[in-house]
């Protein structure tokens, strides 16, 4: 007992000593459901019903700003489908899968170049192309892919895969540069594909965010893995090989030969960022540790240099041979969007490969801002720019040729799934609609970069029946030939990540369970509270939670201090429909549990 009394001190002062958490959306990562939900719906209103498509330049309350033109811009219809599919997977509405598949539809008659190939971005309210003969660039022939690819992880459907290799094809024998001295993919190119120009940034990061990654996750297939790993080398070799030679950041220009491009002296603290999330993903499936010395030089290097350690969040934009922040006529330092999306899914994904809580720190305070100052809680959706103190600057619109609904739900979803599996270890839902075919499929489901020892599927359901074709270690799903319709897929992460907890305290946890399961319409859940011993006894805090499929609190049936032992309560679900739900255990911040329950009326 005394050994264990030991264990149980310790505990507690190394808790006392971790940094605490105070963005609400990693403590309770369910209610970035909502969030996720107020993002989506902001967008449906922005469809043109008529003609179809998504316009690209929207106001703050979500009407069209026609003064910036009713153009309806490729990336628009491409990051809003983006979105939408990943609204659907946190909520099970289908009206945002269906209308992310009539963008990409859009997209797909109107965006296609039938002569050249590759994607055209400027469209007008028609769908025509605004300049049909203008340059093509890599950040767009990529980024038309960002939507297909997630609505094919979410549907299987075979259109969208036709569309994203057709796509993914294009570019690689169009775009990538097959010189064993200078590979990488090429910047720039005219639209018949015969002029090709610079390497960049934005040419080749950006090619593992928006699908390179998501198909090597799909399939398994080691050929992506092999550009993956090409695409990391131009990133070690060029971009954090430039890092020494700046102030601040590293060249993101480029001539063909990897030459920099002295020119542009501008770097973007959230191409930093960025380029260490790549890393750190990357690095879950070949172990290179030059990959994570990288990524932890690159969020150093933003650190020190280019983050607000007072209020939280990198600044925009720098000049990297000066050093200097770029105000672009701003009365005040600024910061955007889209970089504290970078901020967040890099600090959590480098904590659950370092345990360094500076990186924690650093996605929860970018968090707390973001969710405090960019969120606008009247419309829905979040503002592009905001100055340090989180005041407007540059306006208070929410579309534009840049912004879209991709890196808002984008947060949402990153902070729902890394918060669950990194912090929380609740058990995570999601949804996938796969329509029946006259064949067997196997699928992989890997929503985010981790190895098969840290996550696994806990229970599938197919249309709210249990469902036990699964592989629950290899996250596998097995569809026979007739078989569909919607599958929801809870996820739970195996292992504490960066956590050593104490033998004892793990078995005095182990009692977490309700009985019946199913049940209509009450069920009673048991629970133990750590045995101390008499040396040290004092009630702990206890949270007994029951939350719906949406993340939504529905009852709070223990929320008071309790002594040890073993204790349970009945819970009454009367009053509410058929369905998954959860309850969740909270004792004194030493242990956080989640189980599911099944309501059957």
């Amino acid at each position: 007992m005394k050994k264990f009394l030991l264990f149980l001190i310790l505990s507690l002062l190394t808790l006392q000593a971790q940094y605490q958490i105070k963005s609400k959306h990693l403590i309770s990562p369910e209610i970035n459901i909502g969030y996720v939900d107020s993002c989506a719906n902001f967008w449906m209103p922005t469809w043109d019903v008529i003609r179809g498509g998504f316009y690209t330049n929207i106001s703050k309350s979500g009407g069209v700003l026609s003064s910036w033109g009713t153009n309806k811009d490729m990336l628009t219809q491409s990051r809003n489908a983006y979105g939408l599919t990943r609204a659907y997977q946190m909520t099970g509405k289908l009206e945002y899968l269906n209308r992310a598949k009539e963008a990409l539809e859009f997209m797909y008659e109107h965006a296609w170049d039938n002569e050249h190939g590759g994607w055209f971005n400027s469209l007008d309210r028609d769908g025509n192309p605004n300049n049909i003969n203008q340059n093509k660039t890599a950040f767009y022939q990529h980024y038309a892919l960002l939507g297909i690819a997630a609505y094919y992880e979410a549907t299987g459907d075979t259109s969208a895969l036709n569309w994203l290799m057709k796509g993914y094809q294009n570019n690689e024998d169009k775009l990538w540069d097959n010189d064993p001295q200078y590979f990488g993919y090429y910047d720039t190119v005219s639209r018949n594909w015969n002029t090709k120009s610079g390497k960049s940034f934005n040419a080749t990061v950006d090619a593992i965010t928006t699908h390179l990654l998501h198909l090597y996750l799909m399939t398994n297939d080691q050929k992506y893995l092999t550009k993956l790993e090409l695409v990391a080398q131009n990133m070690l070799e060029h971009l954090v090989e430039s890092m020494d030679q700046q102030a601040i950041g590293f060249a993101e220009e480029y001539n063909s030969m990897w030459e920099i491009n002295e020119n542009e002296t501008l770097t973007l603290m959230g191409h930093v960022l960025k380029t260490a999330w790549c890393f750190a993903r990357i690095y879950h499936y070949n172990n290179n540790e030059e990959y994570l010395s990288a990524a932890e030089k690159l969020i150093d290097d933003v650190l020190a240099k280019g983050y607000d350690n007072e209020l939280g969040g990198p600044y925009k934009d720098y000049d990297r041979l000066t050093g200097e922040m770029q105000m672009w006529n701003n009365p005040d330092t600024a910061k955007a969007w889209w970089q504290m999306e970078q901020a967040v899914v890099a600090g959590l994904q480098m904590y659950e490969l370092t345990n360094n809580e500076k990186y924690l720190q650093m996605a929860d305070e970018t968090n707390d801002f973001f969710m405090k100052y960019f969120v606008d809680h009247e419309y829905g959706e979040v503002y592009e720019n905001r100055t340090r103190y989180g005041d407007e600057t540059w306006g208070e619109h929410k579309g534009s040729g840049g912004k879209a609904g991709y890196h808002s739900i984008e947060l949402g979803y990153y902070n729902y799934l890394y918060g669950s599996f990194f912090l929380t270890h609740d058990l995570t839902p999601l949804y996938y609609s796969f329509e029946s075919v006259d064949y067997d499929r196997t699928i992989n489901l890997n929503p985010v970069a981790l190895t098969s020892t840290i996550l696994m599927i806990s229970d599938v359901f197919l249309d709210g029946q249990f469902y036990s074709e699964f592989d629950p270690e290899i996250r596998t799903l097995k569809i026979p030939a007739g078989v569909g319709g919607e599958f929801e897929v809870i996820y739970e992460a195996t292992i504490p990540v960066g956590v050593d907890e104490p033998e004892q305290l793990t078995i005095e946890f182990e009692l977490l369970q309700n009985y019946p399961n199913p049940f209509n319409p009450t069920t009673t859940i048991k629970f133990t509270i750590p045995n101390v011993g008499d040396e040290y006894i004092r009630p702990l805090q206890t949270r007994l939670i029951v939350y719906d499929i949406l993340g939504r609190e529905v009852a709070t049936l223990v929320n008071t201090k309790l002594q040890s032992g073993n204790h349970e309560v009945k819970f009454d679900g009367r009053n509410l429909s058929s369905g998954v739900y959860f309850y969740k255990l909270d004792v004194d911040n030493i242990y956080s549990a989640s189980k599911k329950m099944m309501l059957i009326k």
